[in-house]
């Protein structure tokens, strides 16, 4: 059967048109599927870099606060420490009187004494001299030592003393304290047990 040539046109197109739909079926349509695979894997994959980036920020402030937990623990040891540690005490209040610009006359500790928190204190008899301006800056000093020091007593005399070097009188100021110092407990006793009760009858 010999076609004319309109239908051979017809039958060119149809064959153009049904080779173009099986190459959009054939390499298209997959294309754009594995497209959109992608996308939802780089969208999967942008989640989870999120929730690692959220739990790395997490446990970074978590040892961020460990740190600065351990930190106060350290500094909370070395102010309270388990054993009075008189010694290096004694040393550094002498060292912060001297370089205060007084003299150290002084210092009488005490037995330490448990407190009902637990914790034992040491009550010490210091006692300095020098000029008024000297004693403000031992007093602004202590705050700042090593060991937790606290002042529960304060008394000043003030002297005259001519220096042999200056033809002028200077006022020489003896300044008593008492500090404390605390020691933690090695072991924190548990609470007593109230008696129990009498069950005995009558």
């Amino acid at each position: 059967m010999k076609l004319s040539y309109r239908n051979k046109l017809i039958l060119a197109g149809a064959v153009a048109v049904l080779l173009a739909v099986l190459v959009l079926l054939l390499l298209v349509v997959p294309e754009f599927q594995r497209m959109r695979t992608y996308e939802d894997q780089i969208a999967q994959a942008d989640q989870e870099i999120s929730q690692a980036q959220s739990l790395l920020a997490q446990r970074q402030a978590v040892k961020a606060r460990s740190a600065e937990t351990e930190a106060k623990r350290i500094r909370l040891a070395n102010q309270m420490p388990e054993t009075p540690e008189l010694p290096s005490l004694i040393i550094e209040l002498q060292d912060t009187v001297n370089e205060a610009g007084l003299e150290f006359a002084s210092l009488t500790p005490t037995e330490p004494s448990v407190t009902e928190a637990g914790y034992s204190e040491i009550t010490m008899a210091m006692l300095v001299r020098g000029t008024w301006q000297d004693t403000v800056d031992l007093m602004q000093r202590l705050p700042r030592l090593t060991r937790q020091v606290r002042i529960v007593g304060f008394n000043t005399a003030v002297q005259q003393s001519r220096d042999e070097d200056v033809s002028d009188t200077t006022n020489v100021v003896e300044t008593g304290m008492t500090i404390r110092v605390y020691t933690m407990p090695t072991e924190i006793a548990p609470p007593a047990t109230p008696p129990a009760p009498d069950t005995e009858q009558q």
